[in-house]
């Protein structure tokens, strides 16, 4: 075998070597950032809540909850067998345009929420997460304003813009670590029981 065809199997075997290690370390994970009301979020999360399906399991901490798409893509996961957490700020969920009422009786949707006891002690959180998938977090409530759902192409004046951001994280040791946060939240002893 000549010094050239050694060196190409030499070469192969060290790229077969770094690309099997690199699946095997979640080299692949990224993490993307969005804006809004440059970027519709509410499109984005609706494609990544879709692989809900995947592991089965999605667990939402959001403080501000008006959007009627994503609570209906939510009810459509949940009947589709995806056992939803949603934790949510206690006074925050008596906001008029607050979506909660829509899950009353859904089968897999489970609520609670924070006890909120004023500015220091509320449930500020914009987050999903979906094991093994994606931690989504940000500033972006979910709300067709926060989202630049109800801006998008510039069909809204400035005053009703709001500026936000939701980056999505696909590093394994994140998600698990933004379970464990969650479930802290969950298993809270003064958790107001919504569902």
């Amino acid at each position: 075998m000549s010094f050239s065809s050694i060196k190409k199997v030499a070469i192969s075997l060290g790229l077969s070597l770094v690309l099997s290690q690199a699946f095997m370390s979640n080299s692949f994970a990224y993490t993307v950032t969005y804006y809004s009301p440059q970027t519709n979020l509410q499109t984005i999360d609706l494609n990544w809540l879709q692989k809900a399906l995947i592991p089965k399991t999605l667990y939402v901490a959001m403080y501000s909850f008006t959007d009627k798409d994503l609570a209906q893509k939510i009810i459509q996961l949940a009947n589709q067998g995806v056992a939803v957490y949603i934790y949510r700020d206690s006074e925050q969920m008596r906001d008029k345009n607050d979506v909660t009422y829509m899950f009353r009786g859904i089968k897999n949707i489970h609520i609670k929420a924070k006890h909120d006891k004023g500015f220091w002690n509320i449930m500020h959180d914009k987050i999903f997460i979906i094991p093994n998938v994606v931690y989504r977090e940000g500033s972006a409530n979910w709300s067709p304003s926060a989202e630049g759902a109800s801006c998008w192409h510039n069909k809204c004046t400035e005053n009703e813009n709001q500026d936000n951001d939701a980056t999505y994280i696909t590093d394994k040791q994140n998600i698990d670590q933004a379970v464990q946060v969650f479930m802290q939240m969950w298993n809270r002893k003064n958790n107001l029981v919504i569902q």
